[in-house]
């Protein structure tokens, strides 16, 4: 049986060491209480609502909103305007960045906990492609819009400060990507390419393995569970075999729709491809990523 007890002093020694970096503020990017004192005024993002992809085939029917919490040392009352800019990263189509919206203070509202106040920002893929100057037409599967938050006190406009230690400007920007949803999956066989990092199988939600890393369900009722077996505990559904690598196919009926949910990655380790009947690769997935839906890019398909 691989050594699990060595992961897990490893992961234990990473702690330790991120316990005493915090101790030691000239490691840090960012000082918090510094930034407070500098005056900057920073947004910190609470919540998303709904997803962030633009669809290429009915861009109006993409539509998100996020809510943010505006920071000052003025308790983000001396915070007199919010505005979000755009640019793409495209594969055929370029364009400058562009203003998006733009919110002033009398739009924030209170917080619930009688905190920082705070500001709701919507989003719709027309209004995004109207800003840009651009055609839908041009965009391909993949490109994304990349967002940057900018905002007003009285010592200026600030882009590039947040509350976040690793990332200053973490909450400041963010990115969409262009996908082409349609109401049904493209029928026939699908591919999916499962790697481990590390080589001893998927344990998406536990050390020792949790069940499929991918879930599928259709429209029609049917479930799909997809994953590397695991040596560590019974896999409790039809895994692949391979502790490194793994491939598997899946067959997608005619007339259904479907969502496809990544469980997690306990040990930051699996990373995946996923191909539609046609070859293209709909969807992909790195090493350590976060549990949710998977996002599909069906525009060549």
């Amino acid at each position: 049986m691989k050594n699990k007890f060595l992961k897990t002093i490893l992961a234990l020694s990473v702690i330790c060491l991120a316990l005493h970096s915090c101790k030691d503020d000239d490691t840090l990017p960012v000082d918090f209480d510094d930034l407070i004192n500098t005056g900057l005024p920073f947004a910190s993002e609470i919540t998303t609502n709904g997803s962030t992809n633009v669809n290429k085939l009915d861009p109006a029917s993409s539509s998100f909103s996020k809510d943010y919490q505006l920071v000052s040392p003025a308790g983000g009352t001396d915070i007199t305007k919010v505005e979000v800019f755009v640019s793409i990263t495209g594969q055929n189509i370029t364009a400058p960045e562009a203003l998006l919206t733009s919110v002033d203070a009398s739009s924030f509202t209170a917080s619930a906990t009688g905190g920082y106040p705070e500001v709701n920002i919507s989003f719709d893929g027309a209004s995004i492609i109207s800003a840009l100057g651009i055609n839908a037409t041009d965009l391909e599967g993949g490109d994304t819009f990349d967002y940057r938050l900018a905002l007003t006190n009285p010592q200026g406009t600030f882009s590039d400060v947040s509350a976040n230690f690793d990332n200053q400007s973490a909450d400041h920007t963010f990115s969409s990507t262009v996908v082409c949803d349609s109401p049904t999956l493209p029928a026939g066989t699908w591919t999916i390419d499962m790697q481990d990092s590390y080589g001893d199988g998927w344990q998406p939600t536990s050390g020792n393995g949790g069940g499929p890393g991918i879930t599928i369900t259709l429209s029609d009722g049917s479930v799909i569970e997809l994953g590397l077996c695991t040596p560590y505990e019974p896999p409790g559904y039809a895994c692949t075999t391979g502790l490194a690598s793994g491939t598997e196919t899946f067959t997608i009926p005619a007339n259904v729709s479907g969502d496809f949910t990544f469980n997690g990655d306990f040990w930051g380790e699996m990373s995946y491809q996923i191909y539609g009947p046609s070859g293209s690769t709909v969807a992909t997935g790195n090493a350590g990523a976060s549990a949710g839906p998977i996002a599909l890019n069906l525009c060549n398909e």
